[in-house]
């Protein structure tokens, strides 16, 4: 599964674009052609550069949204970063509002069940892993860890639009669960 970057693509036909001004001038300059500059020719310019736009622009819309990037939680404490992992998305939390304890420690997983893993840093853990394509903006059979009560639960996600991320979180079943909307930070 590829995951698209549209700004990677608006900048591939800007710079396209602006190539083909280039390519018009110099073709119009050199000695074989011979041609004088007019008014009339500058219409041209601006038409293929608005050409090369507007495919760019439809390329961009064709794309599918994509949840990766940085996500901040319903609570608004915590960002995590969601990226490919082989062929599913994983997350790992990149930010916290309050990212040290009382004695100015970074925080770690102290509630995890596991005691070899509760002292691990909670900045840069991985929360969120195996969700799997199951159709167009949508993500099932994933897990997401809670390090405020060391359990997983179940994961889903849609995109309502590319700036709101719908999580689902539950337990064993979709319908026991809660749904948290995410809000895109890049």
């Amino acid at each position: 599964m590829k995951f698209r970057q549209t700004d990677t693509t608006v900048v591939a036909v800007a710079k396209a674009s602006i190539g083909m001004i280039f390519w018009y001038e110099r073709m119009v300059e050199t000695k074989a052609v011979r041609v004088q500059r007019t008014c009339s020719q500058a219409p041209i310019c601006l038409c293929l550069l608005l050409l090369f736009t507007l495919l760019g622009t439809n390329l961009v819309s064709a794309q599918s949204d994509t949840p990766v990037g940085v996500w901040l939680d319903a609570s608004k404490r915590i960002q995590v970063q969601i990226f490919p992992c082989g062929d599913r998305l994983c997350g790992k939390i990149v930010w916290f509002e309050w990212p040290n304890d009382e004695q100015g420690l970074p925080l770690v997983d102290l509630k995890n069940e596991n005691p070899e893993l509760r002292s691990r840093p909670l900045l840069g853990l991985v929360v969120l892993r195996g969700l799997t394509a199951s159709g167009e903006n949508t993500w099932m059979d994933g897990k997401i860890y809670n390090p405020e009560d060391g359990m997983d639960y179940g994961a889903e996600m849609s995109i309502q639009d590319n700036s709101a991320l719908r999580v689902r979180v539950y337990v064993l079943q979709s319908v026991m669960g809660e749904t948290q909307i995410w809000t895109r930070v890049r």
